[in-house]
């Protein structure tokens, strides 16, 4: 056999001994594992304040990994189905249904049709992304630049001890290993001031996924009629919702 050929047939053979050798990492989902019949249910309290009088309703929400499916790209994703009752003796009702996929270096979450990048890997403390990373302009929405808008960041420290609060069918709990995120607003990581306070704030816990998620957007002060504003120390106006995890398991 010629000398060229039996060059060529070396190199394709050192190629394919390549090929064979790769590892392709595994996706690192630690703190939101997915995993098909397994569910996640949630203590939610939604607070409206008007003229410093607040409304309180309380409910239950489940997050329960349907199915495991292809999507358009090929790509691995899951169904997760969000059901709703008002306490435990009442039966679940479907409420809306997301996706999710654990990408290797991030997880990301369809939800009315708008993908969002949930958490990144490695977590690092004080690391930001862009949570609508995905997202392109669609109608009058624009989002900016993916690279330098940095819209969600992890909190100070990363694998530390967190306590959820108690909640309506569940005492406080602590897990050992959490990371913290807080969306960025155009002021900072969050809007805490003398007379608003705006922000999100979620805490998912190593093997065990979101174990905490508060929205909230009020006002702390009242209005003179003659337009004059005072800082008070209690709610005037606003919205918040909690969602504490009480429970999790298999179906």
């Amino acid at each position: 056999m010629p000398r060229l050929a039996l060059t060529l047939l070396g190199a394709v053979a050192l190629l394919a001994g390549c090929r064979h050798e790769s590892v392709v990492p595994e996706p690192v989902t630690d703190y939101f594992p997915v995993v098909v019949g397994t569910y996640r249910t949630y203590a939610v309290a939604d607070s409206t304040w008007a003229n410093a009088r607040v409304t309180v309703s309380n409910y239950q929400l489940r997050e329960r990994v349907a199915e495991q499916f292809t999507d358009a790209a090929g790509q691995p994703a899951y169904r997760v189905v969000r059901s709703r009752r008002l306490t435990s003796a009442d039966g679940w009702r479907d409420d809306s249904t997301l996706v999710v996929q654990a990408l290797h270096r991030a997880v990301v979450l369809t939800r009315n049709n708008i993908r969002t990048v949930e958490l990144v890997y490695p977590a690092q403390a004080n690391k930001s992304w862009n949570r609508t990373a995905f997202t392109v302009t669609t109608g009058n929405t624009s989002y900016p630049d993916t690279i330098t808008n940095l819209t969600r960041t992890y909190g100070p420290a990363v694998g530390t001890p967190y306590t959820t609060p108690a909640a309506p069918g569940a005492p406080a709990k602590t897990y050992p290993a959490t990371v913290l995120t807080k969306d960025i607003l155009p002021i900072g990581a969050e809007d805490i001031n003398g007379r608003d306070q705006r922000g999100t704030r979620q805490v998912y816990a190593l093997g065990v996924g979101r174990v905490l998620r508060r929205r909230f957007s009020f006002q702390t002060f009242t209005t003179a009629s003659n337009g004059l504003e005072t800082p008070t120390i209690d709610v005037q106006n606003g919205v918040s919702r909690y969602e504490v995890l009480i429970d999790s398991g298999t179906i």
